[in-house]
């Protein structure tokens, strides 16, 4: 059957991405300039796509794969998280034990294909084993850290309580109240393991970059029209994330959450006394309304924090500015001698949530698939959705994949603007809740 989609709208939001600022110019990149043919292709090379390509090069040497992205390896989202990747993780107030389980299983399956992957090809991206912790700063979120902790028992997950004399030392803060740690996640700079996943891919596996899919034409093949060039292939996985639905597919079945997060310049020998004992930290917040915060093993902060209703997918100049006066705020509530340190660059990425903690990964046409990472631990549950959907494909069955596939199809959600209008009403109202937890 014939159809041609059309992309209303291509990932580039023109903001700066600090973590990837902060590296090394990449080589020159290899686009899409001419017909490129392959037996799979996989649009979007985020956590997604690339484990879902190289899954693919591995059980099928034979099998050309070809990797299409719209901007540069580890300039999207997979490389402006916070670099935390992920093997449990706890939000409190579980729902639906099941799938909260069925999850975990996914956050550990991905962890354990991404430290396999660094470790083989030795990606030089700071990876540590530090773990997380997650850490309150008022009684009510002290309550939160409560719910954190009861999930993690629900989920037979050690956990370790840290006191606020415990939490001062780490992060030379007297911010915190209360933490909760555990073991198992590692720290990463996310743009720098980016690259290096896309630079170690199988050899049948082609990385093209800077090459926008402005089309996707079906005519007994799939043909993905980029500016000066097309890739066709037999089969075709969708791992561009929200931009899926750009293309006409799976609308609606993800709230797409701006989050926003600034870097600051590496800090000095004198300001480094002002951040605690150790090399590096990582801390989540157990409040919905709490920042996340690391101290680099370059000795920056990373504060991550602001949220927007992010269906337009731009961010606007005066959006990134509101954030940044956020973050510089909240830098000097934690540390009162850092205020005014500088912040090298402020941005934005998308989260896609959905309404009931389910999965966008399948078959949607014949030869048409997709993988959407949702909800927590995007990192992990994408790397482990993109390599289970690249088994699946190959016959390849595994208890994980099982899981997976368990978990309940993403809700249909209303459309704008009543989702807008929605989506926007809960994020004021944690904007203006527990405002000492910022």
């Amino acid at each position: 059957m014939k159809a041609v989609y059309t992309a209303r709208k291509l990932p580039n939001d023109g903001v700066r991405n600090g973590w990837y600022e902060a590296l090394p110019p990449p080589p020159e990149a290899r686009r899409v300039t001419s017909t490129v043919t392959a037996d799979w292709a996989v649009l979007g090379a985020g956590a997604c796509g690339l484990a879902a390509a190289r899954r693919l090069g591995e059980l099928r040497p034979d099998d050309t794969v070809a990797v299409v992205d719209a901007m540069r390896v580890g300039y999207g989202n997979s490389g402006r998280n916070a670099g935390f990747m992920l093997s449990h993780h706890s939000h409190g107030g579980i729902k639906h034990l099941d799938v909260a389980r069925q999850a975990d299983r996914l956050f550990g399956c991905g962890h354990a294909y991404l430290r396999e992957t660094v470790e083989t090809h030795q990606i030089r991206c700071d990876w540590s084993d530090w773990g997380q912790i997650y850490v309150s700063a008022s009684r009510e979120g002290d309550a939160h850290l409560n719910a954190v902790a009861d999930g993690f028992d629900a989920l037979a997950v050690p956990q370790e309580r840290i006191q606020r004399d415990e939490l001062e030392a780490i992060t030379g803060s007297k911010f915190y109240t209360a933490g909760v740690r555990v073991q198992g996640a590692a720290l990463v700079q996310p743009a720098a393991m980016m690259r290096g996943l896309g630079a170690t891919l199988p050899a049948n596996v082609a990385l093209y970059e800077d090459s926008p899919v402005t089309e996707l034409r079906t005519d007994g093949a799939f043909r993905l029209i980029c500016p000066d060039g097309e890739v066709v292939a037999k089969q075709l996985i969708l791992t561009n994330h929200v931009f899926a639905e750009e293309m006409g597919f799976k609308r609606f079945r993800v709230v797409p959450l701006g989050l926003f997060a600034s870097l600051t310049r590496p800090l000095s020998d004198d300001e480094r006394r002002h951040v605690g004992n150790e090399e590096q930290f990582g801390l989540l917040p157990a409040s919905p309304n709490g920042s996340t915060v690391r101290l680099t093993v370059d000795g920056r902060i990373l504060m991550r924090n602001t949220f927007t209703y992010a269906r337009d997918k731009r961010f606007a100049a005066d959006l990134i500015e509101d954030a940044a006066a956020n973050h510089r705020a909240s830098i000097a509530k934690r540390w009162p001698a850092l205020e005014g340190v500088d912040l090298t660059a402020t941005w934005g990425g998308i989260m896609a949530m959905t309404r009931n903690e389910g999965r966008v990964f399948g078959e949607i046409a014949s030869g048409l698939h997709i993988v959407l990472t949702t909800d927590a631990a995007p990192m992990t549950r994408g790397t482990a959705c993109g390599k289970l959907m690249a088994e699946k494909l190959c016959g390849i069955d595994s208890e994980e994949l099982r899981f997976a596939e368990m978990i309940p199809e993403a809700a249909i959600l209303p459309p704008d603007p009543l989702l807008r209008f929605v989506a926007n009403r809960r994020l004021d109202k944690i904007e203006r809740s527990e405002p000492a937890e910022r």
